[in-house]
């Protein structure tokens, strides 16, 4: 480990230029410290990469045996599908297929670049490279104002999510599910000019999230601007940090106040979080010694540049020999983007939304090994790929929606679907959609 005199807008300046040649990796908090949060990792000369389009239990196999190699940190994507699998193959459901995304993706690097926000302070740790320097070079921020999308549409028409809305009450009454997390999926065709680069440095500048991300893969990318934790683990140490309740920031400290008071005043917002921490209290329960697992923390406010959340932390001790290829068995999808039960929701969400998830509401992480990468802790860090696009063939698409309970009202439901579309719509040059 050494420390460099670049600060993160040069990282990030280098990086976003170097992806159009190979598989750059940024992880960035952009400086936002919710749950601890306080990094800005970047990933240059990837030593391999590797696409995983195969079976899922197998793809599980494959990563866990690449993330135990010697010396190198992974940066990795696991598609919602990968965990509709996992659970189908103990369920005996019929899987849903993708349409160009892998199930999961994994770059591997020997050298990590690294800023820290609390200290103001950069390092280069892993494997030494006399190179990395010449990498970073002081540059602007690829932020061209004039940059705009050309067309928005979404697999739901209005009328469309207002009735699946209400699908998922009668389900409900039925007994099949308590809560069902619905999304439409939004399809932007970008244009000529608006490129990933210009979307994730808009995003970092105007809607700064602790869990950002932008990944150069093979023939996509990935930007992500997530402000939900999935899990951590450091050492033994297991945390699970869901989000469920959202409201819109005001445009006042009065009208602010009243809508962070109305989303801790909420019976519904509570509800359906307190009900996503008991579906992931039993699934990190899998994975962790009996007795540790606790609710740390229930229903807290937490305040980001344009939303209020509402988020809980569950934390265990995990059980010795348990692996990662466990931890995702356990508890991949997060309970979050699915509802409660997991297994049944899982299914409804299936017969009612027309398209596979893709990334969205799948994971992003990392994963740092034992020794070799001074000034980093060992272990693993996922977000879950909310709030995320994947960009193929300059065609954008990203999942948004809401918890549905017995007491959702459709239209407010359709409405804060589209809330939280509005900072990746206005990073694309998006102020309002047109939908049906």
């Amino acid at each position: 480990m050494h420390t460099i005199p670049f600060g993160p807008n040069e990282i990030i300046s280098s990086a976003l230029t170097a992806a159009g040649n190979e598989s750059v990796c940024i992880l960035d908090s952009c400086g936002v410290s919710n749950l601890g949060s306080h990094l800005l990792i970047a990933g240059f000369d990837p030593v391999e990469t590797i696409e995983i389009r195969g079976e899922a239990e197998s793809s599980l196999t494959d990563i866990e045996t690449m993330l135990k190699r010697t010396g190198l940190a992974g940066i990795f994507t696991l598609s919602y599908e990968l965990g509709a699998e996992l659970t189908a193959n103990r369920h005996d459901r019929e899987l849903r297929r993708l349409d160009g995304e892998p199930l999961a993706f994994l770059v591997l690097f020997r050298t990590l670049v690294v800023h820290e926000y609390r200290s103001d302070q950069t390092f280069v740790t892993g494997e030494h490279s006399d190179g990395i320097e010449m990498r970073l070079k002081k540059g602007s921020l690829p932020v061209a104002t004039d940059a705009r999308a050309e067309r928005v549409t979404s697999n739901f028409t209005r009328l469309e999510y207002l009735a699946a809305v209400e699908k998922i009450r009668e389900a409900i009454r039925s007994g099949d599910t308590y809560q069902a997390n619905l999304t439409q999926q939004l399809t932007i065709d970008l244009g000529p000019e608006l490129t990933p680069e210009i979307i994730f440095s808009r995003l970092r500048r105007d809607h700064p999230a602790p869990f950002s991300a932008f990944i150069r893969r093979g023939d996509s990318t990935v930007v992500s601007a997530s402000p939900e934790r999935f899990l951590r683990i450091r050492g033994n140490e297991l945390s699970a940090s869901p989000i469920k309740g959202t409201r819109r920031r005001g445009n006042s400290p009065e009208e602010d106040l009243r809508l962070r008071n109305a989303l801790l005043q909420s019976e519904k917002d509570q509800a359906e979080n307190t009900m996503i921490v008991d579906l992931l209290r039993n699934d990190v329960g899998r994975v962790c010694e009996f007795g540790s697992v606790v609710v740390e923390k229930l229903c807290e406010l937490e305040e980001h540049a344009t939303l209020f959340h509402l988020v809980s932390t569950i934390r265990g001790t995990v059980r010795e020999g348990v692996g990662f290829g466990d931890i995702i068995r356990a508890t991949f999808p997060c309970g979050s983007i699915t509802g409660a039960p997991k297994i049944r929701t899982m299914e409804i969400i299936d017969q009612i939304e027309p398209d596979a998830r893709g990334l969205s509401m799948g994971a992003i992480g990392v994963h740092i090994p034992k020794t070799g990468f001074d000034g980093l802790d060992a272990g693993l860090d996922m977000s879950v790929a909310i709030r995320t696009m994947v960009i193929r063939d300059r065609v954008a698409k990203f999942n948004v929606g809401g918890g549905i309970v017995i007491d959702s009202d459709a239209e407010t439901e359709y409405a804060e679907s589209l809330l939280k579309a509005k900072a990746l719509l206005s990073a694309l040059g998006i102020d309002e959609p047109r939908l049906k």
